[in-house]
């Protein structure tokens, strides 16, 4: 599998923001987030673990007098201990459970004299998240603006703005072009094909919105997709609409990229055989 370079802050601010999909999304019963608080605090200890490829990092830090362990989701930071990080705590409140996680917030390690670096200042911090939420206003370069189109589209058709959504997709389509080695690759080819499909078979041409089904997976994914997988709104539209093969194809090809998703594929896969559409949880968000 092709390796995605995540060298830029906002592929890890992109990560974070879905995993505060993934803790505040419950299937049965959607619970009531509260907002994530951005806390500081020293490492006090190192987690680590390699196994070939894959690595897992994390680090304990006190937290309202309790140890909690902070997880880096991409597995890319390295801080030392005595570092102040910043990382989101989360608190999610359902019918099922009440939960607390706690996961690093791009930036970089202040604390330690011999280290030379600098904390990322809150309003820089704040400014990547509006970008990965789709604030086109708070991108200042074209790449940035490439970074928050995909959201601000999916924003814009979601509150009815379908000509909005239009042009910001073909816009979408357009720095894509110039940006196929950038992570955010496989994320803008998803979002600009699930947008105008979305669009197209709300004007009732099935056969578009099949096709753009299609194409939102072809791509070698993104750090986001291959983590927590793919969307599936339109596939879930489709599905109401009948379209079981196409759906069927679709994940197919999203176990290309997917590899991490091959359990909830195959329930997937099992409830459209069953004549029945899956409950995709989060995946209708991301």
């Amino acid at each position: 599998m092709k390796k995605t370079s995540l060298s830029s802050p906002l592929a890890i601010a992109a990560t974070a923001m879905m995993i505060g999909t993934v803790a505040t999304s419950q299937p049965l019963s959607p619970p009531k987030p509260a907002k994530a608080q951005r806390i500081e605090a020293p490492v006090l200890k190192i987690f680590s673990a390699n196994d070939g490829d894959h690595k897992f990092v994390a680090y304990l830090v006190s937290w309202k007098g309790a140890e909690v362990i902070v997880s880096d989701p991409l597995a890319k930071s390295e801080y030392k201990p005595g570092d102040t990080i910043t990382f989101l705590a989360s608190r999610t409140d359902s019918p099922r459970y009440a939960a607390l996680s706690f996961t690093l917030f791009p930036g970089r390690a202040r604390g330690n004299a011999d280290s030379g670096d600098g904390a990322m200042p809150k309003e820089e911090q704040d400014r990547q998240m509006r970008i990965v939420s789709g604030d086109l206003d708070a991108a200042k370069t074209e790449t940035e603006r490439f970074y928050a189109l995909g959201r601000a589209a999916r924003n814009a058709l979601d509150a009815g703005k379908i000509d909005e959504a239009k042009a910001l997709s073909l816009e979408l389509e357009a720095l894509a072009a110039k940006h196929k080695d950038d992570w955010n690759y496989g994320n803008a080819v998803q979002d600009s094909n699930q947008v105008f499909g979305r669009i197209a078979l709300s004007a009732g041409d099935v056969e578009e919105a099949k096709r753009r089904l299609l194409a939102s997976a072809d791509s070698k994914g993104s750090p986001q997709m291959n983590s927590f997988g793919p969307n599936m709104q339109l596939a879930k539209e489709l599905l109401e609409k009948g379209e079981k093969d196409v759906v069927m194809e679709y994940f197919d090809r999203c176990g290309d990229f997917w590899e991490m998703g091959t359990d909830s594929l195959d329930q997937w896969r099992d409830s459209v055989s069953r004549g029945t559409t899956p409950n995709f949880g989060a995946n209708l968000k991301y």
